[in-house]
This record gives structure tokens, C-alpha cells and sequence, in this order.
């Protein structure tokens, strides 16, 4: 029997598109996995690609489209800027790969987010965006210790991080986590966007308040910007769930579960031992390293994925309307009915009129 086309047993071929610090990080994590060859990097800096694509025995490419036409990828990684993320899922999708991560957030424009997911399931391709917190080992026990009920019902979650469009979209996703993955029904924000600011070349809000209403009577806010202060405890992006016995706290790499506004006990996180690549923090390493392991048994067991495009679209669907919702300045109701960035028509629509310039990686 020919087995060349069954993911279940064949050695499977990958690529990397982007050779940064976050491809750097998806390559540990595929070369990681048993019977997963990286073939190629490619890279619009030369260097930058034959450096990484060096230590893992891969071929270097400047051009993207090249290394999908002559390498003939199973898994594509995508790490570039979001600016090209629709362009190269759907030319990766097109070239016969049959499963495709890409790195958040999914897209500029919701549209391109719905098309790059309906283009994989026309083609049977699995599409997955790097959502990894949701399989960090923290994060892992604290939505364990929520669906046991140490802090009994939960009511309220609350997320605080530097924007909505890069890092909010792990923040989103991570307050579905913790309330049990419901769905959003409707979002009511209001964005500032005092500075033309644009992280990894994608506009983001300088801040921002967000009310999030899922089904089940649970709610969440999302509070961003950089400044420290009462709205962004000890100064750092984390997640506080609350119920009716208590609350967790998330606060860089530790959880506390507290009870009548006194601690109980302490969660610590848990970096596998990985080492820092690229400059990202070990727990990033290992928690990439779990996501895309998932991926690779996912793809050879026909099963969905745990970072399957329905739950970066959910997280997605979350951050664009809460762009909407300020360009309205009112409630929007989902499922959301445009396809286009809120945030950048605001902008052109003179809603907002920036003072300053920001280049920023968060």
C-alpha cells in the first residue's frame, strides 16, 4: 500500500516562514516533534533565514512563496508580520499543506480571519493560530481549579494587558478559557487612540475599556494601555477571575487562589525546562512546544486541534468588535456582521486624531 499522502505514518515536511525570535521558537517546537522534518526557513533577510535554517539541517529561502512551490510543505508555521498572515495562509493552503499555524493576530481585516478559515475547510486543511497560553501549564491548572469550583460559580473575569489587537488577543482568549469557553454575545468599548501606534506593523489602540457579555450570565472586562495603576494590578498583564467563593488571580507566572480576600494557596508556572529563544521567555518556549506537538498528533489523528481556528475567530470576532463598538460608540450585538478592521475606518473616518507616532513590540 502507498502510505505517501497519510499523515498517520509518514515523516512530515515543514516549513517556517519568518526566521525572528517567534520563528526561531516554532522551529524548536517542530523540530520537537517525532516525525517532523523542517525542509525549509524562509526569510526576506538572507541571513536571518540561513542562520536558523542551519540549526535545524533546512534549506534557506529569501522568498515565502518560493519555499510553498518548490518545498511542498505537510505544516506550514507562519511567524511573519500579520500584515502578510492572510496572503501566505492562503497560498499555503493552495500548495497542498494540510495544516497551517499561524502566528496571532490571525489577520488585519475579520474578513481576511473568515476567509483564511473557510479556505481551510474547503480544502480539508487544518488551521490553527498560536493562541499557546491556552495550553501553558498555568493557565492549564487555573482553568482546572475554575471547573472544580474552588472559587465556586463564577460571575465576572477581568483581562489587563498593553492592547487589544497583539496581545489582547491571547488576554480574550484566555477569559474564554476560564469561564468555560462561552460564547460572546455582545461587545460595548471604548478606544483611545491618542498615538498612530503599530505593533509588529499592525495598528493597535493606545487604550482601551471593554465589556464582554457571553452567554451563561458571565461577563468580562478587558482594560489595556502601558500605563501602570489601579487598573492594571502590580503593573502587569494578567487575567482575575472571580466567583462566588473566591477569586484567582494571574499575574506573570503565578496564580492565586484567594478566599474571602485571603490567600489560600499559590499556583506556580511551569517552563518544562525550556530554554529562552530568541529572546522569549522559557514559558513561551515550552508552551509553543505543547501547541504545536497538539497540531502534529491532531494532524495524524484527523481530531481538531486545541488551537483550531474556531477559537482564534471567537477571540478575533471579540477584539474587532470592540473596535466597532467605539466607532458607533455603542453595544454591537454578535455575531459580528463586518469584515473589515474598525479600528483602521475609525481612523481614516477622523474619529480618532493621533498626536504622536509609536513603534512598539507590545
Amino acid at each position: 500500500m502507498d502510505n505517501s499522502h497519510d499523515a498517520s505514518t509518514r515523516i512530515l515536511r515543514a516549513v517556517v516562514l519568518g526566521a525572528g525570535s517567534q520563528g526561531a521558537v516554532h522551529a524548536s517546537a517542530l523540530a520537537g516533534c517525532a516525525g517532523v522534518e523542517i525542509v525549509a526557513v524562509a526569510d526576506p533577510s538572507e541571513q536571518a533565514a540561513r542562520e536558523l535554517a542551519a540549526r535545524h539541517g533546512a534549506v534557506a529561502r529569501r522568498d515565502a512563496a518560493e519555499s510553498l512551490d518548490a518545498d511542498r510543505p505537510d505544516i506550514v508555521s507562519i511567524c511573519t508580520p500579520p500584515a502578510v498572515h492572510a496572503d501566505l495562509t492562503r497560498r499555503a493552503i493552495a500548495s497542498g499543506a494540510r495544516a497551517v499555524h499561524v502566528e496571532k493576530p490571525i489577520a488585519l481585516t475579520y474578513g481576511d480571519a473568515l476567509d483564511m478559515r473557510d479556505r481551510a475547510r474547503a480544502a480539508g486543511a487544518q488551521l490553527t493560530v498560536n493562541h499557546q497560553r491556552r495550553l501553558d501549564p498555568l493557565h492549564r491548572a487555573v482553568a482546572a481549579e475554575v471547573a472544580d469550583g474552588a472559587i465556586g460559580d463564577v460571575i465576572t473575569a477581568s483581562g489587563y494587558c498593553a492592547n487589544l489587537f497583539d496581545w489582547g488577543s491571547h488576554t480574550v482568549d484566555l477569559l474564554r478559557l476560564h469561564l468555560g469557553d462561552p460564547a460572546a454575545e455582545w461587545v460595548l468599548a471604548q478606544i483611545d487612540v491618542a498615538a498612530r501606534k503599530r505593533v509588529y506593523g499592525a495598528l493597535t489602540e493606545t487604550s482601551s475599556v471593554v465589556r464582554i457579555r457571553f452567554a451563561g450570565d458571565r461577563e468580562a472586562v478587558v482594560v489595556t494601555g502601558r500605563d501602570d495603576g489601579p487598573l492594571h494590578p502590580r503593573g502587569s498583564a494578567g487575567i482575575v477571575v472571580n466567583g462566588t467563593g473566591g477569586r484567582i488571580e494571574v499575574f506573570g507566572r503565578i496564580a492565586r487562589v484567594l478566599a474571602d480576600g485571603r490567600p489560600v494557596r499559590e499556583i506556580v508556572g511551569d517552563d518544562g525546562g525550556a530554554p529562552s529563544i530568541g529572546g522569549a521567555d522559557p514559558e513561551i518556549v515550552h508552551a509553543t512546544a505543547l501547541a504545536v506537538a497538539d497540531l502534529v498528533d491532531a494532524l495524524r489523528r484527523s481530531r481538531p486541534a486545541v488551537l483550531d481556528i474556531e477559537n482564534g475567530l471567537r477571540a478575533a470576532e471579540i477584539v474587532f468588535a470592540a473596535y466597532e463598538s467605539s466607532v458607533r460608540r455603542g453595544r454591537v450585538d454578535l455575531p459580528l456582521g463586518i469584515r473589515d478592521n474598525p479600528l483602521q475606518r475609525g481612523l481614516d473616518d477622523g474619529i480618532w486624531t493621533p498626536v504622536d507616532e509609536i513603534v512598539a513590540t507590545y
